[in-house]
């Protein structure tokens, strides 16, 4: 079932909307709030099978589904699963009265199976939490790795590796405080001859089956800060950071490497981070710690990556010598509608605080979430509400637009 809103000047009216929900009294009071806020096309649908018989016509091009949890037949979880299957890019809404805790749960899967779950309308529903989720459509979508894709073979890696086409992407990372644009990350693409430009999820399966990571980090270290050179002649003195396992810590000329590069594209190794993953994997801790005392030694700074999850640990924390430690983006994502992640994310920077670490909140998406950090006392932000990692030409463009107050995403 389907009908149009009536004809209304509003900055929603190439939106459309499919409501999902048994309840003939909820769907009637949101198809009536789509309306009034100018919604240009709303589909109804009574439970999950209807909804998902209906991406075969006008929903397949749904902005927007609304989504109970509860419902007989096919219940929203089934058809959040159905909706992944069909690779659905439509942000989701769940409409429901259940607690935060399982509000959570659902927000983790639907994360897990690479949905865009955009957020949830509690029971009684009000039209300006609505209208606020109907303002965030136009926020970027999450990445997520491409389907179908020729598999990557170790071989063929090996060979884009050691013929140049590893091509570093940088994503901004700024003060909060004033928005000065401090440094990039480094992030790695591959500049396929055949392929185009591929994101990591393409081909780290390929480098791990390879045992090709140290020369995959090498590559992105050594363009990025001969990058950071050029830039300190042409442009600006920021930081690079690049990320790199433990498992690449155990190599005893790693501070050379650096220092030689260094050396030879006249960057400061205060300029570079090293932005550590998978921390637990720590195996010789002795060779590690040479290492990183000897990186500390040159200057460079030591960042903890995607703090509080997988192997990222308060045991690590203390264990090594970090300077940085950069909140994982889930805790700045959930910490507005889960008040547990809030206090575990203000516990983070108060402790990142106590222990005198320089706090980067990743993940920014929202101009309400770049206030939050700021408030808590964050001192730098990383997002796509910021700045999407580009290539050499787009940073410096942007910094113009974002240092002149214009930039956002």
């Amino acid at each position: 079932m389907s009908h149009a809103a009536l004809p209304t000047a509003s900055r929603f009216t190439g939106r459309t909307v499919l409501i999902a929900d048994d309840d003939e009294v909820t769907r009637t009071l949101l198809s009536r709030m789509l309306t009034a806020l100018g919604v240009g096309t709303i589909l109804v649908a009574r439970d999950g099978d209807e909804a998902i018989a209906q991406l075969n016509g006008p929903a397949q091009a749904a902005d927007m589904i609304l989504c109970d949890l509860k419902m007989p037949g096919m219940d929203g979880i089934e058809a959040l699963r159905h909706l992944a299957y069909r690779n659905s890019r439509a942000a989701i809404v769940v409409v429901s009265g259940a607690e935060p805790k399982l509000l959570a749960t659902v927000r983790m899967l639907a994360d897990a199976r690479g949905l865009r779950l955009l957020g949830a309308l509690r029971k009684p529903i009000r039209r300006d939490s609505l209208e606020s989720l109907l303002d965030r459509l136009d926020e970027p979508l999450p990445t997520r790795p491409a389907q179908g894709t020729v598999p990557i073979k170790p071989d063929e890696l090996d060979r884009g590796i050691r013929d140049g086409e590893i091509v570093p992407h940088y994503q901004p990372k700024v003060a909060l405080s004033d928005r000065a644009v401090l440094g990039v990350e480094a992030l790695v693409r591959w500049s396929h001859p055949k392929l185009g430009l591929l994101g990591p999820g393409s081909f780290i399966a390929a480098a791990e089956d390879g045992k090709l990571m140290d020369p995959l980090s090498d590559a992105v270290l050594a363009k990025a800060i001969a990058q950071a050179g050029q830039w300190r002649r042409s442009w600006a003195e920021i930081g690079v950071a690049v990320n790199m396992s433990v498992s690449g810590l155990c190599r005893l000329d790693l501070p050379e490497r650096i220092a030689s590069l260094c050396a030879a594209h006249g960057v400061m190794p205060e300029q570079v981070t090293i932005e550590v993953t998978e921390t637990g994997l720590i195996h010789d801790i002795a060779t590690v710690f040479d290492v990183i005392t000897r990186l500390g030694l040159l200057g460079i700074t030591l960042s903890i990556d995607d703090f509080g999850t997988g192997y990222s640990t308060l045991q690590q924390l203390v264990r090594l010598p970090f300077g940085e430690l950069k909140l994982d983006q889930s805790f700045v994502r959930d910490a507005a509608e889960d008040a547990r992640v809030r206090i575990v994310l203000e516990s983070n920077v108060e402790l990142a605080r106590r222990l005198d670490l320089k706090i980067v909140g990743e993940g920014i998406e929202t101009d309400s979430q770049w206030q939050m950090l700021s408030d808590l006392g964050c001192d730098v932000g990383q997002g796509y509400w910021i700045a999407k990692p580009m290539d050499c030409a787009e940073l410096v463009a942007w910094s113009q637009a974002w240092l002149a107050g214009r930039a956002v995403a």
